[in-house]
């Protein structure tokens, strides 16, 4: 099957937390994929398509753990699994080492190991 995506995924597990934008509680998650233009995930709980969603990746720095900064996305799809929910959410804004300096780290260190 040809790859239709613009932007290469690396596949990356990672600790996450999704707080659609009508809500103040954050649903754990489980992101699998990561690229700059966003991220594929596991949810505990199900997300809609379309929803404004704040994301915070928790990454390993050395042997601590960093939450990465909130993200603004949006919901691109989303798939039921079992009582989960698999979802694909694009970032909101353009990510730059300026802009979300954390998160530029995590996707240097993504593409760095093919």
């Amino acid at each position: 099957m040809e790859e239709k995506r613009k932007l290469r995924r690396r596949y990356m597990l990672a600790e996450v937390k999704v707080r659609p934008s009508d809500g103040q509680e954050w649903i754990d998650a489980v992101m699998l994929n990561i690229s700059r233009g966003g991220i594929g995930l596991y949810a505990s709980r199900p997300l809609r398509k379309k929803e404004r969603v704040s994301i915070k990746i928790t990454y390993m720095d050395g042997t601590r753990p960093v939450e990465a900064e909130e993200i603004p996305g949006v919901v691109s799809w989303v798939q039921p699994v079992g009582d989960k929910a698999g979802a694909g959410i694009m970032f909101d804004a353009k990510i730059t080492r300026k802009s979300f300096p954390i998160l530029s780290r995590c996707l240097e260190y993504a593409r760095s190991n093919k």
